[in-house]
This record gives C-alpha cells, sequence and structure tokens, in this order.
C-alpha cells in the first residue's frame, strides 16, 4: 500500500509539474500577441490556414477558409510564417492585403483586412483552450488523486493529459512554434485511442477492468501512432497529401468518439448491477455532450467548412471527464441517478429554449420588421423564459422519469397516499405492514421487509411481503448488529452493488451482502429516529425488472423517514392504549369494591335496625312505667341514644341507596300542610325542655306541589335535626315562601337557626360526603357527615337546589328551592319527554 502511495504522489508531482510549465509557455507566448496587429487569421507552419475563428474576425469576412495555403501577400512570395505575420504588423492597421491562396488546387485571389488582436480575442482562443484544457487535467486526475476503487482511473489520467496537451498546444502549433509540432500532432491522435481504451475497460459494465487482449490496444494505438507519423512526414510536403492526413486525424477522433458510445451502449445491455448501469449512463452522456459533438463540429469545420465558431464549441468537451470522474468517484446510487436525471432534463430544457429563440429570431422576427430592434424584447423574452421555466422543467423531469426510467406511477401521488396512511393513529405492526403492502403495491416492488427496533429494548418489529415472511426473524437478528456499526450521518440508503465498490462499505462490506443475500433485496434504507438508526427497510427488484430511479430512491428515503416516526408514535399509541385498558380495569375494580362496601353498609345498617328499633321501643315503655328519677335520665338517655343511631342508619342506607342507583324519585303532589305538621310534632318532641322556640312562617298561598314526599321530608327531617344539633338556646325557625325565577314558579323552604354559624370559607365543605369541619377525636358534636351531602343529593333529584347562607356566632339558613309544577322543569329541560321519574 505504501509503494502504491509512493507511485500515486511521483505521478501526480509530475504530471502536475508537466502541465504548470505548459501552461505558463502558452500564456507567456500568446499573451504577447495581445494588442498587437493581426491578419485577421492564423496559419500553421507550412503556410495553410488553421480552422479557428472567432466571430469578428477579418479573415472569414474576407472568405479565407481553413487549410487554404497562403502563396504570397500583396504580389510578395512567401518563404515562411514568421514573415507571414511580420507583414501584417509592419501594415497600417485596417490595410487591405491581398493574398494568393490554394484552395482545392485552385489559386484564389483574397482581400483581407488588418485588425487589432484584442484582449476578447485572446480569451476567445487562447483563453479558451487554457481554461479547458486545465480543467481536462484537474477533472480527469481527480478520481486517481481521491483513489477511486476502479483501476480504469489511470487510463482516464493517461487520456486527459492527451487532450490536455492537444489543447494546451493548439496555437502554439499556429503561431510561435516554440514546441515540436510533433507535440500537438501525437496528442491529437493518441485522444482517440486513449478514449476506445478507456471504453474497452468498461465493455463488461463494470468498473473493474477486464482482461483486454493485447491485439486491440496494439490495433488502435497504432493507428494513432501512424497517423501521427503521416501527419508530421507530409507537414511540409504536397499539400493535398497533408490535408488528407489532417483530416484523417480528425476524422479518427470522431471516430473514437463514437466507438466510446457503442462500447458504453453494448456495456449498458450488458450490465446488471444498477449502479453500473447508472455509472454507463452518466458517461455516456458526457461522451454525447463531451467528446461526439466536438469531435463530429471539428470534422464538419475542416473537412467541410461548416461556419461553426469551433472555439466555443469546444467549450462542452469539459462535460466528457466531468462525467467520467463523477462515476468512478460516485458510489450511491441515487447521487448518480439524480446527476443523470437533472443533466437530461436540463439538457433537453436548454434544447426547447433554444428552440424558442429560433423561432422568434428566424420567423417572427423578419415579420415584425424594425419592432423586432426594440429595446423591449429582450425583456419580453425573458419574461416569456421565467414564465415557462419551471412548469416546462417538472413536465421534462415527468418525460425523464416515464421514457428513461419507465416510471409507471405518480410519485407526488403515491407520496400523498402514503403519508395520509403513516399518519392514521393506529398501532406500530399495523402501520408497518400496511407500509409494506402499499409501497410494494405502488412501486412495482417484488419484495420487501421492514425491520424496527424499539429503543431501550431487544425486541424487533418485523413486517415483509408474503415471499419474504420466513426470512425476516433471521434477518431482525442481525438488525442491531446492523445498526451498532451504522457510522456517520448517511442516511441515504445502500445499493447491492454499491457494497462491492464503496470503499467506505469495506469494513462491513459481508455483513451487508449477508442482508442483502437473505433479504433478496437490492436497497436497504436505513430506519433514523432522532438521528439514530433503529432499524431498516429492505426493498426487492421491480416486478418490471427495471432499476431502481433516482425518483424511487428520493420517494423511498422520504416515505421510510415517515415511517421511522409513524412506527415510534404507534409504540406510544399501543402504550396509550395498554395504559387506558389498565387504568378502565382498575377502574371498574375499585367501583366494584366500592359498589361491595356500600351494599355491606346497607345490609349492616338494615340488620342493625330491628334490634335498635326494639330497644327504642322498650326503653319508651319502661320510661312511661313509675320509675326512680335516676332511672328515669337512664331511659332517656337510652332511648335519645336510640334515636340517633337509628337515623344515623338510615342516613347511611339512603347514601348507600344513592350512591349505588341513584334512588329514583317518586314524583307525585305532594300537601304541604301534611309534611309541616309532621315536622313540627318532631321538633317540638326533641326540643322538650330546652331554651330553644320553633316556629312555621308562611309567606306563600302554595298549598301542593309536585315532589317525592319522602325524599321532601327527609331533606328537611335533617336540616331541622342538624338546626337542632348545634343550638344551645333561640330559636329554630321553618319559612315558605313562593317566588319566579324565569318564568317558572318555585317554592323556598327555608330553615333557620340562632346556632354556632358556619365561617364562609367552610360553607362549600360542608356539603361533601363524610365531611366535618371538626374532624378530631375530641369534637364537641358527632355525626357521619353524611346529612347535609346526602341532603344535597336528594334536592337534586327533586329537581332543585338547596342552599346556605350563615354567620359565625349568629346562625344559618338553609334553603331548598324546588319546582312547583314539575311537568314546566321536564319539558324545558328534556324537551317535552315524559317527567313521571327524575333520576340522579
Amino acid at each position: 500500500m505504501g509503494h502504491q502511495t509512493w507511485q500515486r504522489w511521483l505521478l501526480l508531482f509530475f504530471t502536475g509539474l508537466f502541465g504548470l510549465l505548459l501552461i505558463g509557455e502558452t500564456f507567456l507566448s500568446s499573451s504577447r500577441w495581445i494588442d498587437q496587429p493581426f491578419p485577421g487569421f492564423f496559419v500553421h507552419e507550412n503556410l495553410t490556414v488553421g480552422p479557428y475563428f472567432v466571430p469578428g474576425w477579418s479573415g472569414a469576412a474576407g472568405g479565407v477558409q481553413s487549410l487554404d495555403r497562403v502563396v504570397s501577400v500583396n504580389g510578395s512570395q512567401l518563404r515562411d510564417r514568421a514573415e507571414f505575420y511580420d507583414l501584417a504588423r509592419k501594415a497600417p492597421l485596417g490595410s487591405q492585403l491581398r493574398y494568393r491562396v490554394i484552395r482545392d488546387a485552385q489559386v484564389l485571389e483574397l482581400t483581407v483586412a488588418t485588425m487589432t488582436f484584442g484582449l476578447r480575442d485572446w480569451f476567445l482562443s487562447f483563453g479558451i483552450y487554457i481554461v479547458i484544457g486545465l480543467a481536462f487535467l484537474v477533472i480527469g486526475v481527480a478520481p486517481y488523486f481521491f483513489r477511486a476503487s476502479s483501476p480504469v482511473a489511470l487510463p482516464l489520467c493517461f487520456m486527459v493529459l492527451t487532450v490536455f496537451v492537444w489543447f494546451q498546444t493548439t496555437f502554439d502549433f499556429m503561431t510561435e512554434a516554440l514546441l515540436p509540432k510533433e507535440l500537438r500532432i501525437f496528442a491529437l491522435t493518441l485522444t482517440p485511442s486513449a478514449g476506445i481504451h478507456l471504453a474497452l475497460l468498461l465493455r463488461q459494465g463494470s468498473l473493474a477492468p477486464s482482461s483486454l487482449s493485447p491485439i486491440p490496444l496494439v490495433s488502435i494505438y497504432g493507428i494513432s501512432i501512424a497517423l501521427g507519423i503521416l501527419n508530421s512526414a507530409t507537414f511540409f510536403g504536397p499539400l493535398e497529401y497533408w490535408i488528407a492526413i489532417f483530416r484523417a486525424a480528425y476524422v479518427y477522433t470522431c471516430i473514437g468518439a463514437l466507438s466510446f458510445l457503442m462500447i458504453m451502449g453494448y456495456a449498458l445491455r450488458r450490465t446488471a448491477s444498477d449502479l453500473e448501469r447508472s455509472r454507463l449512463r452518466v458517461m455516456f452522456l458526457g461522451a454525447l455532450l463531451g467528446f461526439l459533438i466536438p469531435t463530429l463540429i471539428t470534422v464538419l469545420t475542416s473537412s467541410f467548412q461548416w461556419p461553426i465558431p469551433y472555439n466555443i464549441a469546444l467549450v462542452p468537451t469539459v462535460f466528457f471527464p466531468i462525467s467520467v470522474a463523477y462515476a468512478l468517484l460516485k458510489y450511491s446510487l441515487f447521487d448518480l441517478g439524480n446527476a443523470l436525471r437533472v443533466a437530461l432534463s436540463r439538457i433537453a430544457l436548454m434544447a426547447f429554449l433554444i428552440g424558442i429563440y429560433a423561432v422568434l429570431a428566424f420567423l417572427v422576427a423578419p415579420w415584425a420588421g424594425q419592432y423586432a430592434k426594440d429595446p423591449l424584447v429582450p425583456i419580453f423574452f425573458s419574461i416569456l423564459v421565467v414564465a415557462i421555466f419551471n412548469p416546462l422543467l417538472r413536465w421534462l423531469e415527468s418525460i425523464v422519469d416515464r421514457y428513461i426510467y419507465r416510471q409507471d406511477y405518480d410519485s407526488a401521488q403515491v407520496q400523498e397516499e402514503i403519508s395520509l396512511f403513516l399518519r392514521s393513529l393506529d398501532s406500530a405492526p399495523a402501520l408497518a405492514k400496511g407500509f409494506v403492502e402499499r409501497i410494494t403495491r405502488s412501486l412495482g416492488i417484488a419484495s420487501a421487509v421492514v425491520v424496527y427496533r424499539v429503543k431501550h429494548s431487544t425486541e424487533c418489529l418485523t413486517a415483509a411481503t408474503g415471499s419474504m415472511a420466513e426470512s425476516a426473524p433471521a434477518i431482525a437478528s442481525q438488525t442491531e448488529r446492523l445498526t451498532d456499526n451504522w457510522h456517520g450521518s448517511d442516511y441515504r440508503g445502500i445499493a447491492r452493488s454499491e457494497v462491492t465498490t464503496n470503499p467506505r462499505l469495506e469494513r462491513n462490506k459481508e455483513m451487508l451482502l449477508g442482508f442483502f443475500e437473505r433479504g433478496r433485496s437490492e436497497l436497504l434504507i436505513p430506519l433514523v429516529y432522532e438521528r439514530e438508526v433503529r432499524g431498516v427497510a429492505l426493498f426487492g427488484a421491480k416486478r418490471s425488472a427495471q432499476e431502481y430511479s433516482a425518483e424511487d430512491l428520493r420517494l423511498l428515503r422520504t416515505l421510510t423517514d415517515q415511517l421511522a416516526l409513524s412506527l415510534e408514535n404507534g409504540r406510544l399509541y399501543e402504550e396509550s392504549i395498554q395504559a387506558y385498558q389498565r387504568a378502565e380495569a382498575t377502574n371498574k375494580k375499585l367501583v366494584e369494591m366500592d359498589r361491595i362496601k356500600k351494599d355491606f353498609v346497607a345490609n349492616i345498617c338494615h340488620e342493625l335496625r330491628t334490634p335498635v328499633s326494639t330497644i327504642i321501643g322498650y326503653g319508651e315503655v319502661l320510661r312511661d312505667l313509675k320509675v326512680s328519677e335516676d332511672a328515669q335520665n337512664i331511659l332517656d338517655r337510652l332511648v335519645n341514644n336510640g334515636q340517633d343511631l337509628s337515623a344515623l342508619m338510615d342516613n347511611l342506607m339512603n347514601f348507600s341507596r344513592m350512591e349505588a342507583d341513584g334512588s329514583a324519585a317518586q314524583f307525585e303532589v305532594v300537601k304541604l300542610n301534611e309534611i309541616l305538621t309532621g315536622l313540627e310534632m318532631m321538633t317540638q318532641r326533641l326540643i322538650r325542655e330546652r331554651p330553644i322556640k320553633f316556629g312555621i312562617r308562611r309567606e306563600s298561598a302554595i298549598e301542593t306541589i309536585e315532589s317525592d314526599a319522602n325524599k321532601l321530608q327527609q331533606i328537611l327531617v335533617q336540616l331541622l335535626t342538624n338546626a337542632l344539633k348545634f343550638t344551645e338556646k333561640g330559636k329554630i325557625e321553618l319559612s315558605i315562601r313562593s317566588m319566579t325565577r324565569a318564568n317558572d314558579t318555585f317554592i323556598e323552604i327555608g330553615v333557620a337557626d340562632t346556632g354556632i354559624g358556619i365561617r364562609s370559607e367552610d360553607q362549600a365543605l360542608i356539603f361533601e360526603d363524610f365531611r366535618q369541619l371538626d374532624g378530631s377525636s375530641k369534637r364537641q358534636y358527632g355525626g357521619t357527615g353524611l346529612g347535609l351531602g346526602l341532603c344535597k343529593k336528594l334536592a337534586a333529584a327533586l329537581g332543585g337546589e338547596i342552599r346556605v347562607a350563615s354567620e359565625v356566632g349568629v346562625g344559618s339558613v338553609f334553603s331548598l328551592l324546588l319546582p312547583v309544577s314539575l311537568p314546566e322543569l321536564a319539558e324545558r329541560k328534556y324537551g317535552g319527554t315524559q317527567a313521571s321519574q327524575l333520576v340522579l
């Protein structure tokens, strides 16, 4: 390896030194012509006119053609080329010099004015050849310098070196003759042979050189050497012989270009690798633009005298080394395909715009007359180009995709369809399976496998077409090794043919080839999430046997990027569903446990009610007997505590029933007087000898309401017992009044006391279940905290509400607001449905 590196640098050093010396000589010798008198054309050392003209030169205007032999100037016979240029320099600028020339065995008299050789003339002649020659050398040597894997890089160096010498010595061949004429002659004749040699190395469709028989190489280079020798030998001999050899050299160059294209076309048909096919296509296109067309122009100008600006026509030659160097240095199928697609569409666009210009220049301009010279015409043409550029370019790209790459689908439509599917909320396995089905159907891919490894997990999600289902587990088992060894930030994907040629993949070559083999695939694209390779997508060959195009690769890369994000979202969606299901199961279990608890409480209360009622009954019987005062007090406490216990069990049972089934209210006509009479008797009995006054105040003439009598009575009993519990002395008042709200009549039943009162911040808390303002074990007032919470639920079941107004140390007022006529309430709330029952 070290020896090869030493050889490489030595070759590059001498090539660079030779190129620098040659360019320096050309630049220094040619710069002396700037701003000097000039005959209007150049001649070779044998006094034949060179086939190089720049627009504006007086030689072309005077009728001088390439390969005319100049015999005399103003009647003076010429002995050599130096005398020819001296006569032009000594003549006043613009002098009409009379030339006698020999053309096709005929003697012609031509008059050509002298002119100044300006900087523009230098750039369009010497300058173009210097720039293009240097570009050839630099671009052509680049693959060898950057160590392209193909051995073709070295023959390419030889070819571009011959072209470089050809270009750099061209004008020295027609002006100073400081360099041996053979340097230019043999550079010209060796160029086509080097091109054919380069093509033969690629004829098998592989960038590795095939075994070449020495016979064809000896033949092609023998032709070049023979033409060079004949050209040099006949240079000063009979004119017709030299012209024939001169033209034959240019024709051989054109034949070399045609041979290169034919060999490339043959290799294209033979190769089975998409990567090599794309490389050959890039080189074919570059050879067409930069090899065949310039050499064809050379033949047309030198042999048929076509008035083509030969110097300008040589500019496209740079496309040839660019295409070959790009093909040798690029190992990505995506880059090669995209470069070819862009080149084809841009070339077609350029040809189309030139055609439009030609139509406007040759058809519209004569018809427009003097208006064609208006300064607004270029502006109009520019606007026309801008208006049609983008739509036309997109149309040309679609034409290239359809007829060059045989693309039989609408990429925008496919991308929209699959992207829409990937944005759907579904599980990761469903998304992966749907992606594989849709992508293979839309792009006509024979098989596909998707393997995705979830972060912080060893499990892999797989999805595959039917034929690849059995291979998917084996591929998944190796995916972690692949993703862990994926280096760098290049996530564009790999083609099977890239693995064997790309030196960047040499380290993992065997592993990658194993993946392609197991997956029977042609493309491998990584699935990347948060700049980390989480899996791969393998795509098999197309059913149509067509290669993957740049548009295919772009589309697949875009969709696989979306797939990775969708799989992560799908995984999170699955986890959220599982979490929801766990929470739902836990909630159902809690609800069931709560129901069991409430049933247990209700059953216990029901079982305790009978013995407690018995105790209270016997206590009241004993209390009516004549017993001692101490015994009477004991019996009173027994009965009172028994009644408190009975009320507590009633509250617990009602609460459990309300929580379990809502305790449906049975609405009927309720007589308020009957309810009030019972409440008064109960309250007076509970007050006994306590310093508390009880009264009822009515401000309403309403005698009946539609409600549930039991629940209404239960609410009012609870409010009155609460008032008695927290009032040591003073008064308790039950008030009734009617009120109208939103055209509906309500009745408000209030219970006012002069008890301890409730702080404003605690007034909302007292209606919560099991809530007591004093929850300590040493509290003064007993109870479970269910009374007011139960009252609120019962009031809601009756279609009303309960509220409180209180002041600490002054007392409290609890108000129950109920509708008088329930059907009107039901009509308004439930859209006319029958309101025989309202369930909480």
